[in-house]
């Protein structure tokens, strides 16, 4: 039976390559989004110029992107060609997100003991649409997703053992490096030790030997960084690369983060593409603030980097500009927002992130039939919801406090501190939490059958 699931989660995402992805990309290329150039050119620059960057005329594109996709990439560039490699990705990708499949039921047969429950996340992941849309593009998701389950698998399958717990180590060094924000699986692999050997110096030893795993890939990174490029880089730099990011756009749109979620109709406004939006009422404090904005507009379309590259959608070419001074105006209005709402202005945004997490009902994207993605999300708040009553179900068995932490800790983190929150920013959090929605789908089954079978005498 596992091979038959396997080969008919095979089948849809073969389906959704050779017919599906025309139909919903609708026109637009199935194997490239606006991420992906950064991504390849990466690569291709490392192999034609010797820099690891994906605009050379950029400093900042050097730290851009960690080398985990680029290079998963480059390894099909290098085997295939530039006219095969992204079919070859998708492909790729394709198996192992069919692996995947098993490794979600693996895992929910190791942390719930029931088999049934296995079978059910297992088919809930086969069939999820929101990982399959995603695995003919050339960009971090899907790759990001199959290291996660790849992480929880190997904490729910194997003894919390120095070489398992170097290992745990090695593979969240390997997601970091894929999509950075996959650091906090360390988090998850900590609660792995804590959760087997208790708070103990052995598991303090076995945290260490976690940490050293970690740091055996990551330090490569700040280390090539510092001697190639002679900066200290951790991680990224704020624009991480791209010019449109410039310090002028950063500060504005963390000041349009301070009281919406959605920053482009403003950004596009200020940037004089389209007129600006009405703002909402208290975004000013009085007329001053009105001018103040109004002269920070002019000032940005004049000689910022960052919305002349929104604008013309090329580089700012003049040697002078405004950049430092247009930020300092808006996070000066930032201010005067965080000062007379404080509590709004801590709480507003992250909560509706929050709501739109579980309950997002629409797809932004052109084209799309409102009442299909309507449904999609529909049946992805039930199936989240579900996932967290199977963490409520099984919430005296320790082996699932990591899967849990690490479900509850992105989401918070994700909706509380990354403000132009995205859903393909949670497909990790969502993947793994199937792992415990079949618990409560069982269980409800069980309940149902005994009060529809015949009393006895």
């Amino acid at each position: 039976m596992l091979p038959a699931l396997l080969l008919g989660g095979l089948a849809l995402r073969l389906l959704f390559l050779w017919v599906g992805a025309a139909l919903y990309y609708q026109g637009k290329s199935p194997f490239t989004n606006n991420d992906s150039h950064s991504f390849t050119q990466s690569f291709v620059n490392l192999l034609e110029l010797g820099t690891y960057t994906f605009d050379p005329n950029t400093p900042d594109a050097a730290f851009g992107r960690l080398p985990g996709f680029p290079f998963f990439w480059g390894g099909h560039y290098l085997l295939f060609g530039k006219h095969y490699v992204y079919q070859a990705v998708a492909f790729t990708q394709i198996l192992l997100d069919t692996a995947a499949i098993y490794l979600v039921y693996a895992t929910t047969r190791a942390i719930t003991q029931d088999i049934r429950a296995a079978w059910v996340s297992g088919l809930l992941y086969a069939g999820y649409p929101f990982i399959i849309v995603w695995l003919t593009i050339s960009g971090s998701e899907a790759l990001a997703t199959f290291m996660t389950i790849l992480v929880f698998w190997w904490l729910a399958t194997q003894p919390s053992a120095p070489r398992s717990a170097l290992a745990a180590g090695v593979l969240v060094g390997i997601s970091f490096m894929v999509r950075e924000y996959l650091g906090i699986l360390i988090l998850g692999a900590f609660f792995w030790v804590y959760a087997t050997k208790g708070l103990s110096w052995h598991s303090v030893r076995l945290s260490v030997v976690v940490t050293a795993g970690f740091m055996m890939i990551y330090l490569g990174w700040p280390l090539r960084n510092y001697v190639g490029q002679h900066r200290f880089i951790p991680v990224k730099t704020l624009n991480a690369g791209y010019e449109r990011y410039a310090e002028d756009v950063i500060s504005a749109r963390q000041w349009i983060y301070a009281w919406t979620t959605d920053s482009d109709p403003y950004l596009n406004g200020i940037a004089g593409r389209t007129p600006l939006p009405p703002l909402p009422a208290g975004v000013l404090a009085d007329s001053a603030e009105a001018r103040q904005l109004q002269a920070l507009i002019r000032q940005a379309q004049q000689c910022g980097t960052g919305f002349y590259n929104w604008h013309h959608e090329r580089r700012y070419a003049l040697p002078t500009n405004c950049n430092a001074e247009v930020a300092a105006g808006f996070d000066a209005l930032r201010s005067s927002y965080r000062r007379r709402f404080p509590v709004q202005y801590h709480t507003r945004v992250p909560l509706l992130n929050l709501q739109r997490a579980f309950f997002k009902s629409r797809l932004q994207r052109e084209g799309s039939t409102g009442q299909l993605a309507a449904l999609l999300f529909g049946y992805r708040s039930v199936l989240l919801l579900l996932g967290v009553a199977g963490a409520f179900l099984l919430r005296h068995r320790r082996a699932t406090w990591p899967i849990t932490f690490f479900f509850a800790f992105l989401y918070l983190f994700l909706c509380f501190l990354v403000r132009h929150l995205e859903i393909r920013y949670l497909l990790q959090a969502d993947t793994v939490i199937l792992c415990l929605a079949g618990v409560p789908l069982v269980k409800s089954w069980d309940w149902l059958r005994r009060q529809l079978a015949p009393s006895r005498a």
